[in-house]
């Protein structure tokens, strides 16, 4: 009931390191890649390891695509490294509290994974580069096990780093993923088994609390940004269309009958 839905297995065989890319398809937004990210989008298993290759079998969510380039992209000296023998896997997930806009971002650039092995022995995985993604050893992914889905995610969100700068298409895909995350939440809330237990019970009206307020903040933000187009401006810098109509008719009626004409001739002037 927890699988995600991924493709079809594939085998990938290699006969020395190599790098892996993983891309968001172009039909698809940020908004699609959200309702993805509540689970792994991918899954890698190592087959076989001889003296000169190894393989690996794979499945992806349907939304991202994979291409092999035959020479590794240099990462930093501390970036951590997955080893795995045949039969041990590794899932792609998204690291929890990040912002699915910058997710996104990183896929569409292409998520780079280098993969090299010593012959018969194990096969090394590292992500190049990047804190937004996490390789979970299968035997490890205890996601399921550090609570109730929804307690996670509300979690996460509420811990997540605001940024002040964001787009409003930025915005308003975090707007829609906080308002799936208080749904799921207040659907848990209402469960039996959360009545029955008073602390946690208390721990979702808090989150809900947390969730609503960050809610009206990002509404705010949103508000401001398709508003004004400049959020460096004064809120009252961009009049409306229809106060600075009253204002002009105010103008007009207080000024004499010559200014208004003098008024009409410089326009008709300047067309």
């Amino acid at each position: 009931m927890f699988e995600p839905l991924l493709t079809q297995p594939e085998i990938l065989t290699f006969d020395h390191g190599s790098t892996l890319k993983i891309y968001l398809n172009e039909a698809v937004s940020d908004f699609g890649l959200l309702q993805a990210m509540s689970g792994h989008v991918g899954e890698f298993i190592l087959v076989e390891v001889s003296q000169t290759s190894f393989s690996v079998l794979f499945r992806l969510h349907p939304f991202l695509s994979l291409k092999c380039e035959s020479q590794l992209i240099l990462s930093k000296p501390d970036t951590s490294t997955l080893s795995r023998g045949v039969g041990q896997g590794w899932r792609l997930f998204t690291g929890l509290g990040i912002s699915p806009t910058l997710c996104g971002q990183e896929l569409r650039s292409g998520l780079a994974i280098n993969v090299d092995f010593k012959a018969n022995e194990n096969a090394d995985f590292c992500i190049v580069d990047s804190t937004r993604w996490q390789l979970v050893a299968l035997e490890e992914d205890l996601r399921l096990f550090h609570g109730p889905r929804e307690l996670v995610q509300a979690r996460a969100l509420v811990s997540r780093e605001v940024v002040y700068d964001s787009s409003t298409e930025q915005i308003l895909l975090e707007l829609s993923e906080l308002e799936n995350v208080r749904s799921d939440l207040s659907r848990f809330g209402c469960s039996e088994l959360v009545l029955r237990h008073p602390d946690v019970s208390v721990e979702v009206l808090k989150l809900d609390a947390q969730l609503s307020r960050k809610k009206q903040w990002l509404s705010r933000s949103f508000n401001q940004s398709v508003e004004r187009p400049n959020w460096q401006g004064a809120t009252d810098q961009k009049l409306t269309n229809d106060v600075q109509a009253r204002k002009l008719e105010y103008y007009r009626l207080l000024s004499t009958p010559a200014v208004n004409e003098m008024i009409k001739e410089l326009i008709l002037d300047e067309e």
